[in-house]
């Protein structure tokens, strides 16, 4: 189903080409996380929670993701007390529905915190969501039918397997996965339609934000991944052939489009899928599975392309609201999981993100 590109080869450490592909100085890259941060963290804090966007559902935990990466990355205890705080707040829960993927995406914050420091508390309802949802199989097209989920449930099974020693959890995620992989997956086109309602309709529609959630998924599945894994080499496979298309259909100015299947349709950048593509490329170019002569221009398009969607505030602006399908993101519009995903990125390009670093 995917094919395997070659080996990456990275320009030597010192020489001009590895200097210009270098990401920027951690001093401008923490500063613009945390002007970003700071409001955005009011702004949660300050959202009712309700059914239909409960404190712990998926828009806080994609934003509390990239904090837990924003504190693992810096060591700065202001990520780390907005953790703390949340995960207390909600008493580690995951949100109600107990099959749904977004409801268990709060667990990768919770779990990325236990994996740091312990507490067994931070973990116990996320394991016992994941240990009933495995109690009672099902397909994973049934569970997992939209190409979100493929970013919210799957890290926090394998970051389970972390946690716990129990290599279950990852053992099981791979049938689950590719089972949901396979209706979403367009091969001619190396993208995924955002759900079956999209599939084989005369006019083709592949949603940026969509596809960049699946990169940044498998980022995430791969970095707690053993080495020895099995299921290893078929998730690399997909992630360097998703990232492959993702390069070619950025724009010129460093940001992604909405509709990746007609870039005209939306014109305007559109942040969230930006720092996500870029933070799953910047995650490959790192970790040795993208060459750094290729993927480093695009990832540090993308950084300029968002510190100029900065708004005065700090958030980050031009963020497609939460949706199905591509629509319009104005300069003025925000969103946590906008920030969350910056944070992801902004934690990648500091030299402690990665064995490859730069």
């Amino acid at each position: 189903m995917f094919l395997l590109t070659g080996g990456c080869q990275n320009p030597p450490k010192n020489s001009p080409a590895a200097v210009a592909l270098s990401w920027p100085a951690a001093t401008e890259v923490r500063e613009h996380m945390k002007a970003a941060f700071v409001p955005e963290l009011q702004a949660v804090r300050e959202e009712p929670s309700t059914a239909a966007k409960p404190s712990n559902g998926w828009i806080p935990g994609v934003f509390y993701a990239g904090v837990s990466a924003a504190w693992l990355a810096t060591g700065d205890e202001d990520y780390r007390r907005a953790l703390v705080q949340w995960g207390e707040s909600v008493h580690w829960q995951p949100a109600p529905r107990p099959r749904h993927a977004d409801d268990l995406c709060c667990g990768q914050a919770f779990l990325d915190l236990y994996l740091r420091e312990g507490g067994a508390e931070r973990i116990a309802a996320i394991r016992a969501r994941v240990d009933a949802f495995l109690a009672a199989p099902q397909p994973g097209r049934k569970d997992w039918w939209w190409c979100d989920a493929l970013f919210m449930a799957p890290p926090v099974f394998v970051k389970l397997s972390q946690a716990t020693g129990d290599p279950r959890y990852r053992e099981a995620l791979a049938p689950l996965y590719w089972d949901a992989v396979k209706p979403l997956w367009s091969e001619p086109d190396h993208l995924f339609y955002r759900d079956p309602n999209f599939v084989s309709k005369p006019q083709k529609i592949f949603w940026a934000r969509g596809n960049a959630w699946v990169l940044a998924g498998l980022a995430r599945i791969l970095e707690g991944l053993p080495v020895d894994d099995p299921a290893r080499a078929r998730y690399q496979e997909l992630f360097r052939t998703l990232a492959a298309r993702a390069v070619e259909l950025q724009s010129p100015d460093g940001a992604w489009r909405a509709n990746l299947a007609d870039l005209q349709q939306f014109p305007e950048p559109e942040s969230s899928s930006t720092a996500l593509f870029a933070y799953g490329l910047a995650w490959g170019v790192n970790h040795g599975l993208l060459a750094r002569a290729d993927y480093a221009p695009a990832v540090l398009k993308a950084w300029e392309a968002l510190k100029r969607a900065q708004l005065p505030s700090g958030q980050l602006g031009s963020v497609q609201p939460a949706g199905n399908k591509p629509a319009v993101s104005t300069q003025a519009s925000t969103a946590p999981f906008g920030c969350g995903a910056f944070l992801l990125l902004g934690a990648e390009l500091l030299p402690a993100a990665g064995p490859h670093a730069g």
